[in-house]
């Protein structure tokens, strides 16, 4: 294990079990990468701080907490607010000005090509840039 560059953990909060699964396994399927994917919006705050993500993928509607509520909590709390987050949703433009008015740029609308969000997470979430050292 020595030596060995830690992964970049992406939680994905997506309740849609086909679409979960082709995100994790692609994302699993980077080297520098691992993700875990959490189908309850209100469970994934808890599961963002103890995996210490570095890279939230969000869809809108979820049980729970919506992905909007997450991201509200998300920008409130002191430890996560500046992990960067990424919607992926089949509902784009009817939520086009709840998206403007908390200034979220990084949308991702359903179908989506999976090469497009592969290379969004790397930009989001370099792996290059290497995990916090504790």
């Amino acid at each position: 294990m020595a030596g060995e560059l830690k992964k970049r953990v992406v939680v994905i909060g997506e309740d849609d079990e086909p679409i979960a699964t082709l995100m994790r396994d692609a994302i699993n399927d980077e080297a520098p990468y691992q993700s875990v994917v959490v189908s309850d919006g209100a469970l994934v705050l808890e599961t963002v701080r103890q995996v210490r993500a570095d890279l939230l993928i969000l869809d809108i509607m979820m049980p729970g907490l919506s992905g909007f509520e997450v991201f509200d909590r998300v920008r409130a709390d002191p430890e996560i607010r500046h992990m960067p987050v990424l919607f992926v949703s089949a509902a784009t433009p009817q939520f086009a000005r709840e998206f403007r008015d908390r200034g979220i740029t990084e949308v991702v609308s359903k179908p989506f090509d999976l090469n497009d969000l592969l290379g969004r997470v790397r930009v989001l979430c370099p792996a290059d840039a290497g995990g916090s050292a504790t």
